[in-house]
C-alpha cells in the first residue's frame, strides 16, 4: 500500500468485513467507515485522538479500492463530514481519470 501522509502503515491495521472497513493499532480503533457494494459512504468516524492524521481520507481510498468506483456519501452529514467530503470531491478529476485507466 502507498503511504498516506503521517500514518504509519506498519502500526495500522485494517480489517475488512463486507461493507465495513475499521483501522486498528496495537492498543484501539483509531476509526472505521461502513459503506454499500454502490460507493456510498453510509457513515465513517475516526477517533478524536487520531483525527487530523490522514486516517478519514485513507478510510475513503480503501474504500474506493474495494467498490472499484468513485465515491458519494449519505445523509444526514456532519459539519467535520462535510469538511471531508469537500475535500474528496476536490481531488475527484485524479480518481475519475485513474478509474476510466482501470475499469472495476
Amino acid at each position: 500500500m502507498e503511504s498516506m501522509g503521517l500514518i504509519d502503515e506498519t502500526l495500522v491495521r485494517v480489517n475488512r468485513t463486507p461493507g465495513i472497513l475499521t483501522l486498528t493499532d496495537a492498543n484501539t480503533t483509531i476509526g472505521y467507515c461502513r459503506y454499500n457494494p454502490e460507493g456510498e459512504v453510509e457513515y465513517i468516524f475516526v477517533h478524536p485522538a487520531h483525527r487530523r492524521r490522514g486516517y478519514a481520507q485513507y478510510l475513503l481510498k480503501l474504500v474506493e479500492q474495494a467498490v472499484q468506483r468513485p465515491l458519494s456519501f449519505q445523509s444526514p452529514i456532519s459539519p467535520l463530514g462535510q469538511v471531508l467530503k469537500n475535500a474528496y470531491e476536490a481531488g475527484g478529476s485524479d480518481r475519475k481519470t485513474d478509474s476510466n485507466r482501470n475499469p472495476g
